[in-house]
């Protein structure tokens, strides 16, 4: 039981901290093998999903939604993954919007 509980803990995970003053509706994002996505993003919140590791390279996308429904920002980012899923443990995507509305996306 104690294993299962760690590699959830120890699983890929997107961390998704809205730092501003504003509420958006949706964030969503394109794994290399799977999708990820945060609804009803209230401001100065935190959010955390763990996803399965994705066992390949690729590129992640992202669109983050307005409360209207408009697209407020998007981008990509290099995902680097491994056929190894132990090589993916712990890895962390941090997607912040600062109190400017600024978008940061990293990877460690």
């Amino acid at each position: 039981m104690m294993s299962a509980i760690a590699y959830h803990f120890l699983s890929p995970k997107v961390v998704l901290e809205n730092r501003s003053d504003k509420r958006y509706s949706a964030l969503n994002f394109s794994l290399p093998s799977s999708k990820v996505s945060f609804s009803s993003i209230t401001p100065r919140s935190r959010q955390t999903i763990y996803f399965s590791p994705q066992k390949q390279l690729g590129v992640i996308t992202y669109r983050l939604y307005s409360d209207s429904g408009d697209v407020v920002a998007q981008g990509q980012l290099s995902y680097i993954g491994d056929e190894s899923p132990l090589a993916e443990l712990g890895n962390t995507l941090s997607f912040i919007i600062n109190e400017n509305y600024e978008i940061s996306f990293t990877t460690d």
